[in-house]
C-alpha cells in the first residue's frame, strides 16, 4: 500500500523543519529503519528513517526547503502490497554505511527518537474501530542499538493527546521526550524505568482515539462494551485527568529546551507563563528555575492570563526539613552516559599527566592588539584560537599524540591532519563537537568557526558527525576557575590538553640590565596521555614546545 510520510511533531513545540540532504532518490528501495532524509529543526539535524520496507515513489520536498509539522515529505510502497518495488535509479545518493555511523561520546543534542516516531507498526483493527498500535524504540540512523527508559510521563490507562510527551529515552546522542504518534488511551508500558531496551522493542501499547472508548480508564487493555462516544463532560474529566497526571497541559506546545520541561515538571511550572531567554523566545532551564523563585524572568505573556488556564503556584526554594538530611535519585540519564564514558576511558588508558606554567604576558598583549582587527571581520578573537593553532603545530612534530589504537587489528594509526575536539559545558551535560583539519587554518578562520559550533552546541543544533572523529582534545575551564587539574582523555584520543585559568602576579624577568620585576600574566596547561602508546617524555616534551610557541606567539605564523 502506499503511505504517506509526514514530517512528525516532536512535541517540543517544533513547527517546521528544514531538508538537509536527501539519502535516497525516487524508485529506490529501502529497508526497514533504513535513513532516508536528513532533517535539521531548531533542536538539531537528525536522519528519519524509513517505517518500513519498500520503494520511494516520491520525494515531496527540496533539499534547503523548510516543510511545516504534518507536511507529506516522501511517499513510499510498502512491501506486502501486491506492487513490486522497482529498481533503485542510479542517483549516486545512498544511504550512509553503517561502519560510518559509530556512536559518538555522551552528548548531546537534540531529539533526533522523537522524529523517528512519526510511524510505527499497527496491529489489525479492534471490532470497537481504532487501533491498537505497539509503539517500538526505532531505529534513528545512527548506529543506535539501544535506549534508556529514564522516566514515564504517563501511567497505563492515561488518557493522552496526539503528540503529548509519553517518556523520556536516553541514547549515546541524548535524552529526549518520545510523543504519543495519535491520541488515545495507553493500555500498557512494556519497560520499566531504569531499563536500557533494544531499539526494535515496543516500549508501550496504546489504544488510538477512535477505538479508546472501548477501553476502561485505568485497565489493562482488554475493551468492554462501552458506547463508541463518551459524553462530553467525560471526556473533558478524562483530559483534564491526563494533564493533570502528566503536567500542565499549555506546556506541550511552548518552545522550550528538553532540561526546561523536566525542570517545569518536578516544580510544577506552567511553561506558557515563562518569559523566555533563548533565540525566537525559547524557554531555558534556568528561566523556568527563575520563574519558580520569582525572579525576573517571571512575566507572563501578555493576554496570558485571560487565555490560558491558571498555573499550579510555583515551587518554593529548597529548604530541608531539619529530618531531611539527604534525598536520593536514580543514577541515569546523561549524567550516567558521561559516567560510563569516564570510567571507560579511565580503565582502559592509564593515564599520565604532566603540567607545565607559561608567561603568556606577551599572548595577552598580541590578541588585544588583534580583537580590533577581528571584530572587522565579525569574529570575537579569545585564546582558544592561539591554543588550538599551537596544538596543530606541536602535533606535526610530535604525532604520536594524535594518534589512536586500533584494538581490533592491533594497529596504530597517526593521523596526518589535526581534527581537534573542545569539550564545551552545557545544559545538557559534556559535549565535545571537533573542528576539522586545524592545521591549515588561520587564527581569524578558527576563531570563527569556534564561535559558531560553540553557539550550535549549546544550542542543541550540533549535528552527530560534528561529535565524532577527533584526533585530539582540549577542555578549557580557565573561564570558571581552577589553575589546575588532571584531565581525562577523550577516548579513543590518545591525548587531552586541560587550559586553566590565567593570574597575574609579580614574575623575575631577564633584561640586558640584568633581572627585573614586573607584574606578568601566567597560565598553567596541562595534558592527560595514554601510557600505552604515549610515553611520559613524549607529553612533556609536547608540552615544552607548546610553551615556547604561546609565549612567543609570533611564532604562530611559521
Amino acid at each position: 500500500m502506499a503511505l504517506d510520510f509526514k514530517l512528525p511533531d516532536i512535541g517540543e513545540g517544533i513547527a517546521e523543519g528544514e531538508i538537509v540532504k536527501w539519502l535516497v532518490a525516487e524508485g529506490d528501495t529501502v529497508a526497514e529503519h533504513q535513513s532516508v532524509v536528513e532533517v535539521m529543526t531548531d533542536k538539531a539535524t537528525v536522519e528519519i528513517p524509513a517505517p518500513k520496507a519498500g520503494r520511494i515513489t516520491s520525494i515531496k520536498a527540496k533539499e534547503g526547503e523548510v516543510v511545516p509539522v504534518g507536511s507529506v515529505i516522501w511517499v513510499m510502497q510498502t512491501e506486502g502490497s501486491g506492487a513490486t518495488p522497482a529498481p533503485a535509479k542510479d542517483s549516486g545518493a545512498k544511504p550512509a554505511p553503517k561502519a560510518a555511523q559509530k556512536a559518538a561520546p555522551a552528548a548531546p543534542a537534540a531529539a533526533p527518537a522523537k522524529a523517528a516516531s512519526a510511524a510505527q507498526k499497527v496491529a489489525a483493527k479492534p471490532a470497537g474501530g481504532g487501533e491498537r498500535l505497539e509503539f517500538k524504540l526505532p531505529d534513528i540512523g545512527e548506529g543506535i542499538a539501544e535506549g534508556e527508559i529514564v522516566k514515564w510521563l504517563v501511567e497505563s490507562g492515561a488518557t493522552v493527546e496526539e503528540h503529548q510527551a509519553i517518556v523520556e529515552v536516553m541514547t549515546d546522542k541524548a535524552t529526549v521526550e518520545v510523543p504519543a504518534p495519535r491520541a488515545g488511551t495507553v493500555v500498557e508500558l512494556r519497560a520499566k524505568e531504569g531499563e536500557v531496551v533494544p531499539v526494535g522493542s515496543v516500549i508501550f501499547v496504546m489504544q488510538t482515539a477512535s477505538g479508546a472508548a472501548a477501553l476502561p480508564a485505568h485497565g489493562s487493555g482488554h475493551g468492554g462494551g462501552a458506547s463508541e462516544a463518551k459524553p462530553a463532560a467525560e471526556k473533558a474529566a478524562a483530559k483534564e485527568d491526563a494533564a493533570q497526571r502528566n503536567g500542565t497541559a499549555n506546556n506541550t506546545k511552548v518552545l522550550a529546551v528538553p532540561s526546561a520541561r523536566r525542570v517545569a515538571r518536578e516544580l510544577g511550572v506552567d511553561l506558557a507563563r515563562v518569559s523566555g531567554s533563548g533565540p525566537n523566545g525559547v524557554v531555558r532551564r534556568a528561566d523556568v528555575e527563575s520563574f519558580a523563585r520569582g525572579g525576573s524572568r517571571s512575566a507572563a505573556p501578555a493576554g496570558a492570563a485571560s487565555e490560558r488556564a491558571p498555573a499550579r503556584a510555583p515551587a518554593p526554594a529548597l529548604a530541608l526539613a531539619p529530618t531531611e538530611r539527604e534525598t536520593r535519585k536514580p543514577f541515569r540519564g546523561v549524567r550516567r552516559k558521561i559516567s560510563e564514558a569516564m570510567v571507560r576511558s579511565k580503565f582502559t588508558a592509564p593515564h599520565f599527566t604532566v603540567v607545565e606554567e607559561l608567561d603568556v604576558t606577551d599572548l595577552v598583549r598580541l590578541r588585544e592588539q588583534g580583537k580590533s582587527v577581528a571584530a572587522e571581520q565579525g569574529v570575537k578573537l579569545t585564546y582558544m584560537p592561539f591554543i588550538m593553532k599551537a596544538c596543530a603545530l606541536a602535533l606535526a612534530k610530535f604525532p604520536q599524540l594524535g594518534s589512536a589504537l586500533d584494538e581490533e587489528s592491533q594497529e596504530v594509526v597517526t593521523y596526518n591532519y589535526v581534527d581537534l575536539g573542545i569539550a564545551m559545558d552545557t545544559e545538557n551535560g559534556l559535549i565535545v563537537p571537533v573542528i576539522r583539519d586545524v592545521q591549515t587554518k588561520g587564527l581569524l578562520q578558527l576563531g570563527a568557526e569556534l564561535s559558531e559550533l560553540a553557539e550550535r552546541t549549546r544550542a542543541g543544533k550540533v549535528r552527530s558527525e560534528e561529535l565524532r572523529g577527533s584526533t585530539f582534545s582540549i577542555t578549557n575551564a580557565g573561564n570558571i576557575g581552577g589553575i589546575l587539574a588532571t584531565p581525562i582523555i577523550n577516548f579513543p584520543n590518545v591525548a587531552i590538553l586541560g587550559v586553566h585559568r590565567m593570574v597575574k602576579r609579580p614574575g623575575v624577568v631577564e633584561t640586558p640590565e640584568g633581572d627585573v620585576i614586573e607584574v606578568r600574566q601566567y597560565m598553567n596547561l596541562s595534558i592527560s596521555v595514554d601510557h600505552r602508546l604515549v610515553d611520559g617524555a613524549d607529553g612533556v616534551r609536547f608540552l615544552v614546545h607548546l610553551k615556547r610557541l604561546l609565549e612567543n606567539p609570533g611564532l604562530l605564523s611559521f
